[in-house]
């Protein structure tokens, strides 16, 4: 019963965490996202529940005419969609409402498998690893509510497969193997990325220390298993990739620049340190007095210390070392022989967590503001988007951070996207922004076929446009002269709509005789 009422406190907690933001993303009486993925993905999931049976590999809403081959895949999609099936005979908005909350239900899923974990491997400190993804900031962040992104399934696949491997290691057994053959399989249909360079490092592992586990008869059935989930997922995805073109080669990498999670950190940076505590800085020396009694847990220093430098080279990696961290918190704290001196000193390393939980919930005015200001935009860019729907197939050109959003909400397509599979429509976009040549920007409109132009804010349409093309705003640029001097537009763009309150979003017709 006490174990019981830990899960429901654990569960509690997770999902509480997860919540923080709610006022943002249930606003006005409707359903916003945390990002422009997250539109993207909804996109997807709208085209399955509308055709069931059809995989989506091509995505004609973005990049404008000619599209792009995405390299999302389907077990997140259907996912969504089946959530989604489910609360229809409870709610209109069950697409929405679906997408809000998967992620903080994936989240609970984990907590309750790492708690059936640590119980099975009968761990010290389990209460670590359960208090600390509840309330870990990046692996909140990569859960939360109103974020449908892949990643949260990512993250339930990894801590299946490695709680699977470490029970494996500990003792083979069949089922532990199919629950890892199960988890990888679905990790690498899901992402050919992180998981595949987590199960590369875990197959290292076992070649290094112990490669008789990889051969044991209770791998038979988890091999299967993978190669079964690997085969269907050719079968119904086909191969996901291709070799990148001259457009992408030249501009990733200045793009990249404009994406957070493909930025870097350092480990003078508080930044990992407000994910997982001061506990960072003592696991090595923690792992090292282990290493005298129990030589295995080299494996899961390496796996740390694997995740941590990913981690600095991209944020994005953060997600999966916040995970590993957690999970090896019981192989740390093994060496404090009284509970109350390890969760003491695991109390203490709290502290930027804390740090960063105060002020997530109690922002300065400057943070304050910042949110408020996000937050207008959402309502004012989902009212843009009203104003684009329309029965006749009108492309549209807007900020690529935006066209995501207004493509959902509008069901029109867009020049522009999140993916850097369209870079080309991307760069096109921040092309026509950037010129104050009328007949360059007409050749962009014609040549994507736009009917639609959305301006935003000057300042930052040229700054992101700038560092993406590698040069300066010139003067009066098109995106000065429409967002602040509308009526003053090249006479094919007819300015057709702003906001009467706060004109932070201006649509144009567009008016071209090809």
């Amino acid at each position: 019963m006490k174990s019981i009422l830990s899960l429901c406190f654990f569960l509690a907690l997770t999902l509480l965490a997860r919540c923080y933001n709610f006022a943002s993303i249930f606003a006005g009486g409707q359903i916003y996202f945390v990002d422009a993925d997250c539109y993207s993905r909804m996109t997807r999931v709208r085209m399955v529940m509308e055709h069931p049976f059809t995989i989506i590999r091509h995505h004609s809403f973005e990049n404008y005419p000619q599209g792009i081959v995405s390299h999302a895949t389907a077990p997140f999609d259907y996912l969504i969609a089946a959530l989604a099936v489910l609360l229809k005979p409870f709610t209109a908005n069950y697409l929405d409402l679906a997408g809000a909350i998967v992620s903080p239900v994936l989240a609970a899923l984990i907590i309750v498998f790492l708690w059936l974990w640590v119980k099975k491997m009968q761990l010290p400190y389990g209460g670590m690893v359960l208090f600390l993804f509840a309330v870990s900031p990046i692996l909140v962040h990569g859960t939360i509510l109103g974020r449908p992104d892949h990643q949260s399934l990512q993250m339930l696949c990894v801590a299946v497969a490695l709680g699977a491997e470490w029970c494996f290691s500990q003792k083979p057994s069949r089922e532990w193997g199919i629950a890892s053959g199960a988890a990888w399989g679905l990790g690498l249909w899901t992402s050919l990325y992180e998981p595949a360079i987590l199960l590369v490092a875990t197959v290292l592992l076992y070649v290094i220390f112990d490669r008789r586990k990889l051969w044991v008869p209770e791998r038979k059935a988890g091999y299967l298993v993978l190669a079964g989930i690997l085969a269907l997922s050719l079968i119904i995805q086909g191969w996901p990739f291709s070799f990148p073109d001259q457009t992408l080669l030249k501009y990733f990498p200045r793009w990249e620049q404009t994406i957070g999670e493909m930025s870097s950190t350092t480990l003078l940076s508080p930044l990992l340190y407000r994910w997982v505590g001061f506990g960072l800085m003592a696991s090595p020396v923690l792992f090292l007095l282990r290493c005298r009694v129990d030589k295995r847990v080299i494996s899961i220093l390496f796996l740390v210390l694997l995740t941590c430098g990913l981690s600095l080279w991209q944020i994005r990696w953060g997600y999966f070392f916040g995970l590993v961290f957690v999970m090896s918190l019981p192989f740390q704290f093994v060496v404090f022989r009284k509970p109350w001196i390890g969760w003491g000193v695991f109390i203490v390393c709290l502290w930027p967590i804390l740090k960063e939980w105060d002020e997530n919930l109690f922002p300065d005015d400057e943070r304050r503001a910042q949110l408020h200001e996000q937050w207008v935009d959402e309502i004012l860019l989902r009212d843009t988007a009203e104003h684009l729907k329309s029965t006749e197939q009108l492309p549209l050109l807007a900020p690529w951070w935006f066209a995501p959003a207004l493509a959902y909400w509008s069901g029109q397509p867009a020049v522009a996207g999140s993916s850097h599979e369209g870079m080309a429509g991307i760069v096109d976009t921040a092309r026509f922004y950037l010129t104050n040549d009328p007949e360059e920007a007409q050749r962009i409109l014609l040549a994507h076929g736009v009917k639609r132009v959305v301006t935003y804010d000057t300042g930052r349409v040229l700054q992101t446009s700038s560092t993406l093309l590698g040069q300066n705003a010139p003067a009066h640029s098109m995106a000065e002269t429409l967002d602040e001097y509308p009526h003053s537009a090249p006479d094919f763009l007819k300015f057709e709509y702003a906001h009467q309150s706060n004109p932070a979003f201006k649509i144009f017709k567009v008016e071209i005789n090809p």
